[in-house]
């Protein structure tokens, strides 16, 4: 029965720390980075399944990469669904930018989680910058031509993930 008690306790404190480890870190990320919102970064890490095993800000930042190219990924298969739908030429060939922004993303978030990994900070705060931009430039391409972009909440959404993984690996370098 004590051991039973015991894990239990192990466990229960375990899992508030890795909690307040997301809360602390979305704490600090969202009052030093105005775009960057308290509940959608910690809904956002806590979606993550391995999240209950966070022990330390360095994991949290692979998972964090990982999120933003799972968002890129779904982006860019809403863009190629747009694609295939629509008949306006140069409409398509913004939606092409767009496509062409987050593929490049995708691959910037993978050697971004490959440096973290590898304790390359400088490395992933570089390619998680470069990530960062997609969601922008595919807005830029739809406003240059005063064209309402139909990503605008895919953008929203990938952009803050983004911010919330270079805020995390900008954090490691202190």
């Amino acid at each position: 029965m004590r051991t039973f008690c015991y894990l239990l306790l192990v466990s229960l404190f375990t899992s508030l720390s890795n909690a307040s480890i997301v809360e602390e870190t979305c704490k600090n990320i969202s009052s030093s980075h105005h775009n960057i919102a308290y509940d959608f970064c910690v809904s956002s890490l806590q979606s993550y399944n391995a999240t209950s095993q966070v022990a330390d800000p360095r994991t949290l930042a692979i998972i964090a990469s990982r999120l933003a190219n799972s968002s890129a990924a779904k982006t860019e298969a809403r863009i190629q669904e747009l694609m295939d739908k629509e008949k306006n030429q140069p409409r398509k060939n913004r939606l092409d930018v767009c496509m062409e922004e987050y593929s490049n993303a995708i691959d910037e978030l993978g050697n971004a989680e490959q440096a973290i990994d590898a304790e390359r900070d400088t490395d992933a705060q570089i390619f998680l910058s470069a990530a960062l931009d997609a969601a922008s430039n595919c807005e830029d391409a739809f406003a240059e031509a005063e064209d309402a972009c139909p990503l605008e909440t895919e953008d929203g959404e990938y952009g803050q993930m983004a911010a919330i993984a270079l805020a995390i690996v900008a954090g490691l370098r202190r």
